[in-house]
């Protein structure tokens, strides 16, 4: 794991930003809220969101950052 976002993404989310999950994933039920912790440069990258019962590598394309 890294903790600095790759350029694509690098505009998008940081570390620390809250976000929502758009789709369900893995026992997250869509619309559940979450904190950027981390990314991993994988293909396609993910981003490592910590929500209530733990932390979970998700795809960009499901997350969308709220104020």
């Amino acid at each position: 794991m890294i903790t600095t976002p790759p350029s694509h993404a690098a505009a998008e989310l940081e570390v620390g930003d809250t976000v929502r999950l758009l789709e369900y994933h893995d026992r997250v039920p869509a619309g559940t809220e979450g904190r950027v912790v981390g990314f991993y440069r994988m293909d396609p990258p993910q981003t490592l969101v910590q929500f209530e019962h733990g932390s979970c590598p998700i795809l960009d394309s499901v997350l969308q950052r709220i104020a």
